[in-house]
């Protein structure tokens, strides 16, 4: 039987996470990236009457062995290797963009 220190780190999912990601319900799109020896995510809404494009960007964080932005309010993000679904908590699911679509 296998035991699992509590000091032990919980797996960093970040590096997995870098690219391109859309809603698959039609939320912002999202970019992650790595900065430095930071994780980021830019979320690209548009806003105002000509619906100009508006991006923001937030640190994507890992608490305890949970992924999460700070946005004034915080949302968890989740991450399932087997379906390349990101999962933010509330705005749903998200599917990675392939290079194949870009060039499109």
């Amino acid at each position: 039987m296998a035991m699992q220190s509590c000091s032990e780190a919980a797996r960093d999912d970040r590096p997995a996470l870098c690219g391109n990601w859309e809603s698959v319900e039609g939320k912002p799109d999202v970019l992650i990236y790595k900065e430095g020896k930071a994780y980021k995510v830019t979320v690209f809404k548009r806003k105002g009457l000509g619906r100009e494009l508006k991006p923001q960007t937030y640190l994507l964080q890992m608490e305890n062995g949970n992924l999460f932005m700070n946005t004034g309010f915080r949302i968890d993000v989740a991450y399932n290797e087997e379906t390349d679904v990101l999962t933010f908590s509330p705005n749903g699911d998200y599917v990675r963009v392939r290079q194949e679509q870009t060039k499109q």
